[in-house]
C-alpha cells in the first residue's frame, strides 16, 4: 500500500488504554484512532519484507466475553499478531487499503511476524510509560471500533446485531417497538409506548425467551408478561444481540432464543438531552450520558415517558433510571457495577381478558449487577452476582370503580431472585475451555400465587392489606464446553445440568459447528437442547378466568440448524433453517366459547421454519437497506380447543427498511413490514376468528449536524387496523416529533 495516496496526518495521539499495554489491542469498550502507527509500521515491515497481503476487509469476533479483554495477553506475542490480522474489528475511516487477505505462507509469515510483533511490542512499552502521547508523523488512518463480545460465540450460532446507528435512525421510541423490527422476532404490544409487550422468537411463547442486559439475567419468574420491564432508554444502548434457538448447555436457559441489552460505556465526557412529543398526549423527555477519570467509568441515564392514550384507559405514565460503573485495573482486574430502577402505571383496556375494558395496572422494578474478571496466565476467571425486584398491582376494576361486590382486592405480587455464578476459561493450543456454575434463587409473595404463608406479610406501598401467599425455589445450573479452533474450522461441544428444588434433575447438551470459507463466508450446523421451568402463574394463578396447574412439567426442546452468510464491501446476506422438537409444552387452553382458560402441558409440538436476511450499503445516499422473510410453520394437535400462546403464532413475517441520506444531514427512514398469524381468538358475539394480515409503513424524517438532531416520525402511515392480540386494537396513524442535543466531546 502506498500510504502517500492517502489521507495524511501530521500528529497521532494515543489515549489512555486498559491495562496500559498491549497499545491499540487493550483498547476494548472504547473508540479510539490507533491506525497511524500499528497500521504504519506493520506495512513498512512487510514491504522490508518484501511480502505484501492483498486488500480485503478483516471482518471477525472475539470467542466471548473473556476472549475480548484477555486473549491477546494470554497467548505468545507471534500468536498475538495473527489474531489481530484475523479478528480485530477494522472500519476503514479514510479507506485507506487493508491489512487482511489469505493467511500467509509459514516461512513468509515468520519473517513478517518478527518485524510487526518487534513494532507493536515497542509501542506497548512505550504505551505503558505514559497515559497520553503524541507522535508526529504523516501516516494514513484506520479507525477501528471496539465492541463488547458476544455472550455467545458469533462465529457458531447465528446471532443478529442491533447497533447504536441501527437504532437512532429508526421511529421508535422503546424498546418493545425497536425489536418488533428485528427480522425472526415477534413483539405482541398490548399497550404503546414501551407499556407492556409479550416477545417470543421462532414460534415460541413469550415464557421462552431469556433476556438479558450486559450478559445478567432478568428474565422474570412471576410471568413472561413482565419480561420486558426494562429501565432503559433507548439512547442508552450500545447494541442488541439477537440468538435464535434453543441454548441450555453453557449455563444459559433460552429456551426459543436470547436477547442480550448491551448498555453504553465508552470512555467518553458527553452528555445527551432528548425532548419529544406527539398525538394522544405523548410526551417523553430523557437525559442520559458518560464521564471517566482514568481507570474508572460511569454511564447514566433518566428519562419520563406519558401519553393519555389512544382509546379509553390504554393511558401511561412510567419513569426509568439506569446507571453502570467501571473499574479497570492491571493488578486487580476489572469490576462491574450496575443498578436501574423503573416505576410504571397504565390503563390496561382488555389487556388479559375482553369481559373487563377497566383493567389497571402498576409495576415497579429493581435490578442491581455485580461482577468481576481477571485474568491468570493462561486461565481466566469471571465472577457475577445479581439480583432483581418486581412488584406487580393488577386491578380487574380501575380504583374499584364499578367493581361487583364479589370483587374484593386488586391482584398483588412481589418477586426476589438473586443468584450468584462463576465461570473458568482456560486457553490452549487446542482451543478454549470453559467450566462455570450458577446458584439462584427464586421467591414471591402474593395474594393469588403460590402457597399458603405461616405468617401474613405486610404489601409495600400499600396500608391494611397483606400477602397470604408465597412460594420459594432455587436451582443450581452446573456446565462444561470444550471449543476447538482450527484454520477454518469451529466446534464447540457444551453439557450441562441443573438441579431444582422442585421439578428436580434435568439435563442439556450443545453441539456447535461453523467452517469459515473467507473472512466474511461461513456454514454453521448446530443441535442444542433447553429446558424451561414453569413459572409461578403456570403453576398457581386462578381467577374468574383461568384456573392453573400445579403439576405442571419442565418444557424440553431439542434444536436442529443449518445455515450460512457470505459478505461483500456493499452487500451481505444469510439463511438459516432450523426444526425444533418441543415436549411437555405449556399453554393456556379453552374448551369452549366464553369458558375458562386452563394450564397444561401439550404432548409434542414439531416446528420448522427460517429466515432470509440481504443488506446492502451504497455510496454516501444509501447508508443501509434490509430486506428480511422470516417463516414458521407449528405442527396442529387435533384437538377441538383455543390456544393462547403456544399455537398462536407469527407464520410469515416481511421486513423492508431503507435508511437514506438526502442532503447535508438530511436523512430518512422508511420501515414496512408484512405479519401473517397463525391462531384465532372469540369475537364478542361468539364467534371464531383468524387473525387478518397486516400491512404497516413507519417512517421517519430528521436533520443532524453538529449534536443537534431534530426529528418528525409517525408510525401506521396507512392507518391500518389491526391486532397482536384478539380484540385488543393496536393505534392508527401517531405522530411524533423530537429534538436531541449532545453536550460535550
Amino acid at each position: 500500500m502506498n500510504c502517500t495516496k492517502e489521507k495524511q496526518s501530521s500528529t497521532a495521539r494515543f489515549r489512555r488504554f486498559t491495562n496500559k499495554r498491549y497499545a491499540a489491542f487493550a483498547s476494548m469498550h472504547k473508540q479510539v484512532t490507533i491506525g497511524h502507527i500499528s497500521v504504519d509500521i506493520c506495512l513498512r515491515a512487510q514491504a522490508k519484507a518484501k511480502k505484501n497481503f492483498r486488500k480485503q476487509d478483516i471482518r471477525a469476533e472475539f470467542q466471548d466475553e473473556m476472549a475480548e479483554k484477555d486473549y491477546l495477553s494470554i497467548m505468545p506475542a507471534s500468536e498475538e499478531l495473527i489474531t489481530c490480522l484475523q479478528v480485530c474489528p477494522v472500519v476503514n475511516k479514510h479507506k485507506t487499503k487493508g491489512l487482511g487477505g489469505p493467511r500467509p505462507r509459514p516461512y513468509k509469515a515468520a519473517v513478517q511476524l518478527f518485524f510487526c510483533t518487534a513494532a507493536l511490542f515497542m509501542f506497548s512499552n512505550i504505551i505503558k510509560a505514559s497515559d497520553s502521547i503524541s507522535i508526529s508523523g504523516k501516516l494514513s488512518e484506520i479507525e477501528i471500533i471496539a465492541h463488547r463480545s458476544n455472550v455467545y460465540n458469533n462465529k457458531l450460532r447465528p446471532i443478529i446485531n442491533l447497533t447504536q446507528n441501527d437504532i437512532k435512525s429508526l421511529p421508535v421510541t422503546s424498546i418493545n417497538e425497536l425489536l418488533d423490527y428485528i427480522p425472526g422476532i415477534d413483539v405482541r404490544q398490548r399497550g404503546t409506548g414501551g407499556v407492556q409487550a409479550d416477545l417470543s422468537l421462532r414460534a415460541g411463547t413469550f415464557d421462552q425467551v431469556l433476556i438479558l442486559i450486559d450478559g445478567m439475567d432478568i428474565t422474570d419468574p412471576q410471568t413472561g408478561h413482565h419480561n420486558l420491564d426494562l429501565p432503559i432508554d433507548l439512547a442508552s444502548i450500545e447494541s442488541i444481540e439477537i440468538m435464535q434457538g434453543s441454548i441450555g448447555s453453557n449455563g444459559g436457559s433460552g429456551f426459543c432464543g436470547t436477547i442480550n441489552i448491551i448498555t453504553n460505556k465508552k470512555q467518553s465526557k458527553k452528555a445527551r438531552a432528548t425532548v419529544s412529543g406527539g398525538m394522544y398526549g405523548n410526551f417523553n423527555v430523557a437525559l442520559n450520558g458518560n464521564y471517566f477519570i482514568k481507570d474508572w467509568s460511569i454511564a447514566a441515564s433518566i428519562s419520563h415517558n406519558q401519553s393519555t392514550g389512544y382509546i379509553n384507559n390504554t393511558d401511561y405514565n412510567y419513569n426509568n433510571l439506569y446507571l453502570t460503573s467501571e473499574y479497570a485495573s492491571k493488578k486487580l482486574g476489572e469490576f462491574n457495577f450496575r443498578i436501574g430502577g423503573q416505576i410504571k402505571a397504565f390503563g390496561s383496556n382488555s389487556f388479559y381478558s375482553t369481559t373487563y375494558p377497566d383493567q389497571f395496572e402498576r409495576t415497579r422494578t429493581l435490578l442491581v449487577g455485580f461482577d468481576w474478571s481477571k485474568r491468570l496466565g493462561n486461565f481466566g476467571l469471571i465472577i457475577n452476582s445479581n439480583y432483581r425486584r418486581h412488584y406487580d398491582q393488577f386491578e380487574l376494576f380501575r380504583d374499584t370503580t364499578n367493581a361487583p361486590s364479589w370483587y374484593t382486592n386488586p391482584n398483588y405480587h412481589l418477586t426476589d431472585v438473586a443468584g450468584i455464578g462463576a465461570k473458568g476459561v482456560w486457553y490452549s493450543g487446542i482451543g478454549k475451555s470453559s467450566l462455570g456454575i450458577t446458584f439462584k434463587d427464586e421467591h414471591i409473595f402474593s395474594n393469588v400465587l403460590g402457597d399458603s404463608l405461616a405468617q401474613a406479610k405486610p404489601i409495600p406501598f400499600i396500608e391494611n392489606t397483606v400477602f397470604n401467599l408465597g412460594k420459594n425455589r432455587y436451582y443450581i445450573r452446573y456446565y462444561a464446553e470444550q471449543l476447538f479452533l482450527t484454520h477454518n474450522f469451529s466446534a464447540a461441544v457444551g453439557l450441562s445440568g441443573l438441579y431444582h428444588s422442585q421439578f428436580g434433575n434435568h439435563f442439556d447438551f450443545g453441539l456447535n459447528t461453523s467452517y469459515l470459507f473467507t473472512d466474511v463466508s461461513k456454514l454453521y450446523l448446530n443441535v442444542n437442547s433447553a429446558t424451561r421451568m414453569p413459572t409461578f402463574t403456570d403453576l398457581y394463578y386462578k381467577s374468574a378466568t383461568q384456573v392453573s396447574n400445579p403439576n405442571l412439567q419442565p418444557e424440553k426442546s431439542i434444536t436442529a440448524e443449518i445455515g450460512g452468510s457470505v459478505g461483500i464491501k456493499w452487500f451481505n446476506a444469510s439463511i438459516n433453517g432450523y426444526y425444533r422438537y418441543g415436549k411437555d409444552i405449556i399453554d393456556w387452553i379453552q374448551f369452549e366459547e366464553n369458558g375458562k382458560w386452563y394450564s397444561m402441558n401439550h404432548t409434542i409440538i414439531h416446528a420448522t421454519g427460517g429466515d432470509i436476511i440481504l443488506g446492502a450499503k451504497y455510496g454516501k445516499y444509501l447508508k443501509n437497506l434490509q430486506i428480511s422473510y422470516a417463516f414458521n410453520f407449528l405442527s396442529k394437535i387435533t384437538d377441538q380447543y383455543v390456544s393462547k400462546y403456544a399455537l398462536d403464532y407469527l407464520k410469515h413475517k416481511v421486513t423492508v427498511n431503507a435508511d437514506i441520506n438526502i442532503y447535508k444531514g438530511f436523512g430518512i427512514n422508511l420501515q414496512y413490514s408484512y405479519q401473517n398469524r397463525n391462531g384465532s381468538y372469540y369475537l364478542p358475539n361468539g364467534s371464531i376468528s383468524q387473525y387478518p394480515d397486516s400491512h404497516m409503513l413507519d417512517g421517519r424524517i430528521y436533520w443532524e449536524d453538529k449534536g443537534v438532531k431534530i426529528y418528525a416520525e409517525a408510525t401506521n402511515i396507512l392507518n391500518q387496523i389491526y391486532y397482536d392480540y384478539g380484540n385488543i386494537p393496536q393505534p392508527g396513524i401517531w405522530v411524533k416529533a423530537g429534538i436531541s442535543y449532545l453536550i460535550g466531546k
